[in-house]
């Protein structure tokens, strides 16, 4: 028999499939037409889609606006102040561990983990096919969507920026660009950003109250996990978490602005009537 310890993350897994995202959720109304269902299957169309999107988010900061250029020094503010204080806070972190918080990373862990969070976007997929909910398909498919986008983004920006992971046993001002090893790929947090990526478009997709904050909270959770385990400063967290959020939300509109210029074309075609009817929305 496994031990319990190993089967621990795939019973978190499951229990938060079955209640913290119900499919009542994050369910929507069936469009009448049917080609209109298309966009919330995997099928050519989405990977068309997914393809312009993540070109679109790639190539965002040229389009921002001062607001966009505002929030993003505001979160390149708070990223320094935590930059200078990384040791400090990490050190205060490592001198407050307990058996209590150890176990708690155990369990805490698995949902940074890319593996799981691919997982748990599939076991959405299929529970939307199962009982015909277009909606939890559709939020499965943006977050598998958010999910590719972010961590693109955050290889990228680990390579570039080469920084000394904490248990290297080098400082948080220790950067070598341009290196492949893994005890150099502290910035940002990966798994924080895929944990928010994730968690911000479920929570997009849904007005449940309780939802939000599960996700949010346990998305938290994995990003002050990393620091107490050794695997990142704070200033880590905070970028990764901050990428995964954005992208996320971008996603989600550009999905809602593709939606909102849908254009359908409905043939009612009877005894009595004939008619075609052309609907744009925008």
């Amino acid at each position: 028999m496994a031990p319990v310890h190993s089967r621990r993350p795939a019973a978190v897994v499951l229990a938060f499939l079955l209640f913290c995202l119900p499919a009542r959720a994050l369910s929507a109304p069936q469009e009448a037409a049917g080609p209109a269902a298309d966009d919330t299957r995997l099928n050519g169309a989405y990977l068309r889609n997914f393809g312009l999107d993540f070109g679109h988010v790639i190539t965002s900061p040229a389009r921002w606006s001062g607001t966009d250029w505002a929030v993003f020094a505001a979160v390149a503010g708070a990223g320094t102040a935590l930059f200078v204080f990384d040791q400090d806070i990490y050190d205060g972190i490592q001198r407050s561990k307990t058996d209590f918080t150890r176990d708690a990373s155990n369990v805490i862990h698995p949902f940074g983990n890319g593996a799981v969070l691919l997982a748990l976007t599939a076991g959405m997929y299929a529970t939307g096919e199962i009982f015909d909910e277009p909606g939890v398909r559709r939020t499965a498919l943006l977050s598998l969507e958010s999910f590719l986008t972010t961590s693109a983004i955050v290889f990228g920006l680990k390579a570039v920026a080469g920084r000394a992971r904490p248990y290297s046993g080098e400082t948080p001002r220790d950067f070598h660009p341009f290196s492949f090893k893994n005890s150099y790929f502290s910035f940002p947090s990966g798994d924080a950003a895929g944990a928010f990526s994730v968690a911000t478009t479920i929570a997009d997709q849904t007005d449940v109250f309780l939802v939000d904050a599960a996700c949010y909270g346990l998305a938290g959770l994995v990003a002050v996990n990393r620091v107490h385990d050794r695997k990142h400063w704070p200033s880590d967290v905070l970028a990764g978490s901050a990428i995964g959020y954005f992208v996320a939300k971008q996603v989600c509109r550009l999905n809602r602005d593709r939606a909102a210029a849908d254009f359908r074309v409905a043939f009612n075609w009877t005894r009595d009537v004939r008619a075609v009817t052309l609907t744009l929305a925008f």
